[in-house]
C-alpha cells in the first residue's frame, strides 16, 4: 500500500466497556467476589482507530450513536484523549454498554446491552469510506447486518479491507458479498486451548473467500497469517498480562500499520503482535503505546531483523 493518503476508516460498534476481573469463574448458582473494576470502550473498531492513532496513522471511525448520558461522556473524553473524533452523539440515545468479566486465567465472558446499535449502523454516513486508504469492518454476527452493507460500500470504493470476524463463523452471506474481492484480508482469532488448529482455520477461510491473506491470533500463543503461497507465524511477545481487553484490535492496529506502509506480512506481524502485548501490558486509563514504545519492545525482545523501523 506504501502509505497512501486517506486515512484508515474504522466502522464497527461503539460501547461503554466495564471490566470485572474476578479469581474465578463461579458455579451456576454461586458468586466470585469483583477484584477490580475498570473502564473503557469497545469494540475492536474503536480501539484499533485509537491504537493506529496513537502510532500516528491517520484514522477515522464510523459507529452508531451514542447518548450524552454518563457513559457516552466517558466513551467520549475516552477517544479524544486517544485522538479518535466521534460525530455520532444524539442526547436520546442511551449509550450502549457491555460488561466483560475475565478470571485469572484470561478467560473471558461478556454481556453486552446493545439498543437500537444495528439499526443505528445502517444509517451511519459511509461517505468517507471513499477517501480511506484501508478499510476495517467488524464482522461479528451481532451486527453483521449493517457490516454487509459496509462491504458493499469497500467494494464500490475499491478499497483494501480488513474484515474482523472476531471468532463469529464466516456466514453464507459474508461469503457471498466478499466473493472475488481481490483486496481482501480477513483476521480472526481462537482461544489459547485451540491455538493448534488457528493453521487449518486460516486456510479454510482462504479457500472460502479467496482473500489475500487470513490472519488467526491465538492469545499467548501468537498469530498464523496465510496466503495461496505463504505461511508466517508470529509467537506473542512476552509480558506481564494485566488484561486481554481488545488485544486483537491492538494487533490488528499493528498488522494495518505495516501493510498500509508497504512492509512484508511477516515484519507487519511483528508490529501488530507488539501491539497486542503492549496493550494487555498496560492499565485501560494508561496510554495506548506509540511507535516509538514498540520498536523499544521489539527490539528488546526481537533479532535485528525484525526491529520496526521509524
Amino acid at each position: 500500500m506504501n502509505n497512501p493518503p486517506g486515512p484508515v476508516v474504522c466502522v464497527s460498534y461503539l460501547a461503554y466497556a466495564e471490566l470485572w476481573t474476578v479469581p474465578q469463574f463461579p458455579r451456576v448458582n454461586h458468586g466470585a467476589p469483583i477484584r477490580s473494576i475498570e473502564q473503557s470502550v469497545a469494540a475492536d473498531g474503536p480501539m484499533t482507530a485509537a491504537a493506529l492513532a496513537s502510532m500516528g496513522a491517520p484514522t477515522r471511525l464510523i459507529a452508531n450513536n451514542i447518548g450524552d448520558d454518563e457513559r457516552g461522556q466517558f466513551v467520549r473524553r475516552w477517544l479524544s484523549g486517544r485522538h479518535v473524533t466521534l460525530d455520532s452523539v444524539s442526547p436520546d440515545v442511551v449509550t450502549p454498554r457491555i460488561v466483560v468479566a475475565a478470571d485469572d486465567d484470561h478467560t473471558r465472558t461478556w454481556f453486552a446491552h446493545l439498543p437500537g446499535v444495528v439499526a443505528s449502523l445502517e444509517e451511519a454516513d459511509l461517505a468517507p469510506v471513499v477517501e480511506a486508504s484501508v478499510l476495517y469492518v467488524d464482522c461479528y454476527e451481532i451486527i453483521e447486518q449493517a457490516a454487509l452493507r459496509v462491504i458493499d460500500a469497500g467494494r464500490t470504493a475499491e478499497v483494501p479491507m480488513l474484515l474482523n470476524l472476531g471468532g463469529s463463523d464466516l456466514s453464507e452471506a459474508v461469503t457471498v458479498a466478499v466473493a472475488g474481492y481481490p483486496h481482501l484480508l480477513i483476521q480472526t482469532n481462537v482461544d489459547d486451548a485451540d491455538h493448534l488448529e488457528a493453521p487449518g482455520i486460516a486456510k479454510s477461510l482462504l479457500a472460502a473467500t479467496d482473500a489475500r491473506w487470513v490472519i488467526v491470533t491465538a492469545g499467548s500463543f501468537g498469530a498464523v497469517a496465510v496466503s495461496s503461497s505463504e505461511e508466517v507465524a508470529m509467537p506473542a511477545f512476552p509480558v506481564n498480562v494485566l488484561h486481554t481487553h481488545c488485544a486483537g484490535a491492538a494487533f490488528s492496529a499493528g498488522l494495518l500499520y505495516g501493510l498500509r506502509a508497504g512492509w512484508p506480512m511477516e515484519r507487519s506481524m511483528t508490529l501488530g503482535s507488539a501491539s497486542g502485548a503492549l496493550r494487555c501490558a498496560r492499565r485501560q486509563a494508561e496510554p495506548l503505546p506509540n511507535l516509538a514504545d514498540l520498536q523499544v519492545a521489539i527490539a528488546s525482545t526481537s533479532s535485528d531483523q525484525h526491529r520496526i523501523g521509524a
